[in-house]
């Protein structure tokens, strides 16, 4: 007796056993199944970050485009009174050097007739090989005394730099003017 009830409880073990064995393989077959499947999204999100670091001038936040068109709108929108003062507001947005060449570029007194410079428009353009350079398009009008006398256009390449955590134009070169011709 005590032999058939050991051999009962042996039965029940090995049954015991049998059943977990049962279940632990099917469990790590789900589990196969599941590292497969991550193992699939892990690819594709690595094929997709290649594919993002191959275009290294893409690497550029809205914030900077941001400056760009505000810096411009300083440099670009002045009349006699802030002629000579735009040059202190963009004294923090760009290099020394580059503040020089834009003062050179002008005269050191407001011009004594009544003029104005409108910016009408700002288009940037990211320079996808060479990071965090930019074309920038600007669409300007002039007034002398009140009357329109040259309606053109821009094309600048500037680059940015970040200066403990401030965005800074480090170079600008004018490209080219583009000045409207009536009738042709």
């Amino acid at each position: 007796m005590k032999q058939g009830i050991t051999m009962g409880i042996l039965l029940v073990a090995v049954l015991i056993l049998a059943g977990s064995v049962f279940v632990l393989s099917g469990e790590k077959s789900t589990l196969k199944d599941t590292v497969g499947q991550k193992d699939q999204k892990i690819q594709a999100l690595k094929g997709k970050v290649d594919e993002l670091s191959a275009v290294t001038g893409l690497q550029v936040t809205g914030e900077e485009v941001r400056f760009i068109e505000q810096t411009f709108h300083v440099y670009l929108n002045y009349d006699n009174e802030s002629y000579v003062t735009r040059f202190e507001e963009l004294s923090n947005l760009v290099k020394v050097d580059v503040l020089n060449k834009l003062k050179g570029a002008s005269s050191l007194a407001p011009p004594v007739v009544a003029m104005k410079n409108e910016l009408e428009s700002v288009q940037v353009y990211i320079n996808p090989s060479t990071p965090h350079t930019f074309l920038v398009y600007t669409t300007t009008s002039y007034f002398l005394d009140g009357a329109l006398v040259n309606h053109g256009s821009q094309l600048y390449e500037v680059s940015v730099l970040q200066n403990n955590g401030q965005f800074l134009i480090g170079d600008i070169k004018v490209i080219g003017n583009m000045t409207e011709v009536d009738g042709v």
